[in-house]
């Protein structure tokens, strides 16, 4: 098949060729008497088009070499001085990283440059410039066409499962562009949505946590339905099982994924202070967001194991929360998460029916209220997006009409109480040291001295202490009462 050139125009100063890097590289395979392609994201990327106004230059420039790639990349380094990185030596694959945050990645190719065509992913991915003219790219494959279109098309079938880790990319990319998805190309990863569980976690973990940093809902769906969310989490797959309830009006998996869309909804109308800390990266690449997001696909998985339907017809999940947390260490094993996420997801799903535990019974004291605020610490932003995600995605006749209204004000009532226990811990004196304690008592270091300071801190909070004569009669007192009677 002869190669099909299409003029296109690129956002102003966009171009790819205008880079002397990418530039260099064509000038470097003249000389060698070799052919070289940029392809892939950095033409898709400057292309003018609606999605890609409000873009950052992409800066990553991938080129298909006919062949003797590693040693041809070796060459550019030198020449600019960057840094080479062998990728796969058996597959002819190397890496230069230059400065400013331009990499330069090389693959060689063997058969044809048409065949390398039809082995990329997507039809937006495989538009390629030769290096000779600057307002035209290659498209055998109407990867154009899907652009201006906004469409997500896998290039054959063949091309997607030759990487399983490309099932989980088409949704990605539609995700980052807001994109449609072709139809035959849902139908592909449906087909083969269990191959996905074969593939490294760590690249997984990419392409999820990237996809859960846009505004996903849309997509999360979608692959609840094609089967790829229980091929990452497997946990989800006995959530298929329990169905609905008088609290919930979907089954365990939809209840589970309809989070997503909930939390979405919800949280442009969320304090700052909510929106602020969950845009922050908890790791580099994942936003306590994403984690959050992903802390409420997981945060019944411990139903399953705890389901009993009561002699009234009533359903129970007495401690689901507790086993929800404990299947968390082994999933995060597996999935090679690093100990931040591991932990917030932890701490997420184990707390996640606190919030509504605190009103259960009526009106919780100020005490609790702050013992809550302190335990739950920094973390309490992205509880209360799971809180409202969870209590969103309830909707049965269990949960309707003034119960429904009165929780959500409790909800409500929460964000407000803890911006003022903060306001208040940030002006309250520390009264005592850990050294005041072990010299008033006459003990040494131990658990018991910081049981006592937590103690003396809740009663400054409630207004019980105030200065520091009373702060010393507190803690005699509470000694006095923990210690055994002789």
């Amino acid at each position: 098949m002869p190669l099909i050139y299409k003029k296109v125009r690129f956002l102003d100063g966009m171009c790819p060729l205008s880079r002397p890097q990418v530039a260099a590289v064509f000038q470097r395979a003249r000389e060698k008497g070799r052919k070289a392609y940029l392809v892939g994201g950095s033409i898709r990327d400057a292309i003018d088009l609606p999605e890609n106004r409000t873009r950052r230059a992409n800066l990553d420039f991938d080129f298909a070499i006919d062949g003797g790639a590693v040693e041809f990349a070796r060459e550019i380094s030198e020449k600019f001085a960057g840094h080479f990185v062998l990728l796969d030596d058996k597959f002819d694959i190397a890496r230069v990283v230059l400065q400013e945050g331009i990499v330069l990645d090389f693959a060689g190719y063997s058969d044809g440059i048409e065949q390398d065509i039809l082995r990329r992913d997507l039809t937006i991915n495989a538009l390629m410039m030769d290096g000779e003219v600057s307002d035209q790219v290659v498209d055998n494959v109407g990867g154009f066409e899907d652009l201006q279109a906004n469409l997500i098309r896998a290039i054959s079938e063949a091309s997607l499962i030759d990487d399983p880790l490309r099932l989980l990319r088409v949704y990605r990319f539609a995700c980052a562009r807001a994109a449609q998805i072709d139809a035959a190309t849902i139908s592909i990863v449906k087909t083969h949505s269990e191959k996905l569980a074969r593939v490294a976690p760590e690249r997984i973990n990419y392409e999820l946590f990237s996809l859960l940093n846009y505004e996903c809902s849309e997509y999360i769906h979608e692959m609840g339905s094609s089967g790829l969310l229980e091929a990452i989490f497997e946990e989800l797959k006995e959530c298929r099982r329990v169905t609905s309830n008088s609290y919930h009006h979907l089954a365990l998996f939809d209840h589970s994924v309809e989070t997503i869309p909930q939390l979405e909804a919800k949280f442009p109308s969320l304090p700052e202070f909510i929106q602020m800390s969950s845009r922050r990266e908890l790791i580099p690449g994942i936003s306590r967001l994403a984690a959050s997001k992903v802390s409420a696909l997981l945060h019944d998985i411990g139903k399953p194991a705890t389901w009993q339907i009561q002699e009234d017809g009533r359903h129970s999940f007495i401690g689901h929360d507790k086993v929800g947390a404990e299947m968390i260490r082994p999933l995060a094993e597996r999935m090679r998460w690093a100990k931040h996420l591991t932990r917030l997801v932890e701490k997420l799903v184990l707390w996640h029916l606190r919030p509504g535990q605190l009103f259960h019974t009526g009106e919780p004291t100020q005490k609790a209220l702050n013992r809550f605020y302190r335990n739950v610490g920094d973390d309490f932003p992205e509880l209360m997006l799971i809180t409202y995600a969870d209590f969103g995605a309830t909707m049965g006749p269990g949960l309707s009409g003034e119960k429904r209204e009165k929780l959500e004000n409790s909800f409500d009532r929460l964000l407000t109480g803890y911006l003022t226990y903060k306001e208040q811990i940030q002006s309250m004196p520390k009264l005592l040291t850990g050294e005041d304690v072990m010299r008033e008592l006459g003990i040494g270091p131990g658990v018991i001295v910081g049981e006592i300071l937590q103690a003396l801190e809740e009663a400054q909070e409630i207004k019980e202490v105030s200065n520091r004569s009373q702060a010393q009669a507190f803690i005699r007192n509470y000694y006095d009462a923990k210690r055994p009677v002789r």
